[in-house]
């Protein structure tokens, strides 16, 4: 019997030529060639129990996983495959910001999907996951992280085919920012120096005077925040000496500035 059930005949020159065809059809699934174990014929019942069953459903189904498991490590899970790129990362020596903006934003991913086969994962389940984060909020940058994952993992043969090679961003960059008026801007300068109340009803209070260089540094000399705060013992951060008072320039050393693909990063 052929793949779509009805019987037919074959004619062969050579007895050898027909032993060969009868055994490609028995690893094709032949129904009358096959001869089932007891534990296949149990597999089957219950796969046939199913509304849904239809053979040919269940020939696609075993033919994708052929493929999909063809890689050398086709059968990770999404977990897995996150936990090496974060490694990977690491041994590249990327910095430590930047290791921890890929890690929290995989654990995001792999709490959703981390249970899946990387070489299962198809476009509609990553798009699924990028449509459960709310628009207008870091959405574009899990997009970046989540490009480079699967680029990594098809280019080392993890995945067959990149899942994310045509997803486009849901959002543009920028989306969420928000700009300060000038008037508002002051009235923060005002609030640290304690020269007015934070609100209505509430007296001036020394208590934020420790904020007014963040502000000025942040507001008046486009300064990032990952260059004036550290967030680890060891960040390296603006200091006195890159202050050139007499030709009123602050340097941003190389090492301090944000981590971006520009060879030298100093300004």
């Amino acid at each position: 019997m052929s793949e779509n059930g009805k019987r037919c005949r074959r004619f062969f020159a050579t007895k050898a030529e027909a032993e060969t065809f009868i055994l490609q059809t028995k690893r094709q699934g032949s129904v009358q060639l096959a001869e089932l174990g007891v534990e296949e014929k149990h597999v089957l019942g219950v796969i046939r129990q199913s509304e849904k069953y239809e053979p040919t459903l269940l020939l696609e189904a075993w033919r994708r996983f052929e493929k999909e498991g063809a890689g050398e490590n086709g059968n990770l899970s999404v977990q897995e495959l996150a936990e090496k790129f974060v490694a990977r990362q690491k041994a590249e020596g990327r910095s430590a910001r930047t290791v921890i903006d890929d890690r929290w934003r995989l654990n995001a991913m792999t709490k959703a999907m981390g249970h899946l086969r990387v070489g299962a994962v198809k476009r509609a389940d990553i798009l699924r996951y990028m449509e459960g984060i709310a628009p207008g909020t870091n959405r574009r940058s899990h997009h970046k992280t989540l490009r480079k994952l699967w680029r990594w993992a098809h280019d080392l043969g993890h995945v067959e085919n990149d899942p994310m090679a045509k997803l486009k961003p849901l959002d543009a960059w920028g989306v969420n920012n928000e700009v300060l008026s000038p008037e508002l801007f002051q009235r923060f300068l005002r609030v640290v120096q304690a020269l007015e109340g934070p609100r209505e009803g509430l007296k001036a209070t020394q208590k934020y005077k420790g904020l007014l260089v963040y502000f000025v540094l942040g507001g008046l000399q486009g300064l990032r925040t990952c260059e004036m705060i550290r967030e680890r013992a060891n960040d390296p951060v603006i200091e006195w000496r890159d202050f050139l008072w007499k030709k009123k320039l602050i340097v941003v050393r190389d090492e301090v500035a944000k981590q971006t693909r520009a060879r030298d990063k100093l300004r």
